[in-house]
């Protein structure tokens, strides 16, 4: 019996023609089981399960590019931070009102320059972004950035989500 493996917002659906498990992108942990009748019935059930998971999520969302802490505690789950990542995201929310310049950043990381701060942290918010459904205002480091900080245009700050500090909190991240 052969198995379908397909992606499906931020999912792995494992199908034959008798059932289905869903795993999040990236993940080992099952989060469900789905009996069918065939396989298309398998893929069609395991969709509809994924759909009305996430439906709840995206009515809560505060703004289209923010996710819930439901959501960041999953992608959190599942991405690989680095050294030099966990460091930053740490000191950001560890910070006075989650707010920190790209060079306090930089530095928490233990980097020379801001620019691979926000360099790091526009390849985390991407990374964010496409496995939480994020719509974004464009495709430059600040529009994939404000998937998990804001920027202040008066200081240059970033302001961490409260969302992204809440599934921080909620992880023992920091």
């Amino acid at each position: 019996m052969s198995i379908h493996e397909e992606i499906y917002d931020g999912h792995l659906i494992r199908a034959n023609a008798k059932a289905a498990m869903v795993f999040l992108d990236g993940s080992k942990s099952l989060e469900t089981k789905i009996t069918a009748m065939d396989l298309e019935d398998a893929i069609t059930k395991s969709k509809a399960w994924i759909d009305e998971k996430l439906g709840g999520r995206r009515e809560e969302r505060r703004a289209a590019n923010i996710g819930t802490v439901d959501g960041y505690i999953e992608v959190f789950k599942v991405l690989k931070f680095s050294k030099a990542r966990r460091l930053m995201l740490v000191a950001h929310r560890r910070a006075d009102d989650r707010k920190m310049s790209a060079a306090e950043l930089a530095e928490a990381a233990g980097w020379k320059t801001s620019t691979s701060a926000t360099t790091h942290y526009a390849k985390l918010g991407k990374e964010v972004a496409e496995r939480l459904n994020l719509k974004v205002d464009g495709k430059d480091k600040a529009a994939w950035t404000s998937a998990v900080a804001s920027i202040d245009p008066e200081t240059d700050q970033l302001e961490m989500h409260e969302e992204v500090a809440a599934a921080m909190d909620a992880l023992n991240i920091g």
